[in-house]
């Protein structure tokens, strides 16, 4: 099964001001594209091929980089497409008292997860995260 890329479920304005609209047109044009097309070519003639991205990730070889980084790149985006909309409210009850007692206060969320961000492969998804997250 090649994978494909997503139509993303808004417009790409949609999330301004947070996320500008270049930002959104470079992260599903270029990046995950590119992850896409990275990772139906690591998979070209494995077994992997005929599985889901849930189904490789759940099962990593974590030796192999190209299935790793982009099957990585392609879910995360995804993600990223799924849990952002134009149409978000401010965050539950539920999930702020789990970051208030996690980690004290969500000012201090915010600089847990800037850091551990900036160590982690990758460099779209992180910046646009945290550039909604500072607003």
């Amino acid at each position: 099964m090649a994978f494909k890329l997503p139509t993303l479920p808004y417009a790409a304005d949609a999330l301004e001001p947070h996320i500008d609209t270049k930002t959104m047109e470079i992260h599903h044009g270029k990046h995950h594209n590119g992850y896409t097309a990275k990772l139906n070519a690591a998979i070209d003639g494995t077994e992997l091929e005929s599985k889901s991205i849930e189904e490789i990730l759940g099962n990593l070889d974590m030796s192999n980089a190209a299935v790793r980084n982009n099957g990585g790149g392609y879910y995360n985006h995804c993600l990223f497409w799924e849990i952002m909309g134009p149409n978000s409210t401010e965050m539950s009850s539920e999930l702020s008292d789990a970051i208030e007692a996690g980690f004290g206060s969500f000012n201090a969320f915010k600089d847990a997860f800037s850091k551990a961000a900036a160590t982690q492969f990758g460099s779209g998804g992180r910046g646009c995260v945290y550039k909604a997250m500072a607003n």
